[in-house]
């Protein structure tokens, strides 16, 4: 009769221990699977900065374009091309009245 429960704490045993290596190989697949997706979105946010970086620079050198070319058809149509002003317009203090 001794012999019931001594077979059933080791089947119990055996059991836990069975489950236990089951969580942890699941816990170290979950990682692995989380890690394979965190560099796959590291990728390809990585791919997409580059993208961006070169759209910018086309555009940059597009606007060039479109700058040199209006001044070259101002300059045909005879008209100079406005100039920025150098200087910052700084409004007066009004020194005529006085409290």
């Amino acid at each position: 009769m001794k012999k019931i429960p001594l077979v059933a704490a080791a089947a119990l045993l055996f059991a836990g221990a069975q489950l236990h290596a089951q969580a942890t190989k699941t816990a170290k697949d979950s990682t692995k699977k989380a890690a394979a997706t965190a560099t796959k979105a590291a990728t390809a946010a990585k791919s997409d900065a580059k993208m961006a970086a070169k759209s910018a620079d086309k555009a940059s050198a597009e606007a060039k374009t479109a700058t040199k070319a209006a001044a070259t058809a101002d300059a045909a149509a005879g008209t100079t091309p406005k100039k920025k002003s150098s200087r910052k317009h700084v409004a007066k203090k009004d020194t005529t009245h006085k409290a």
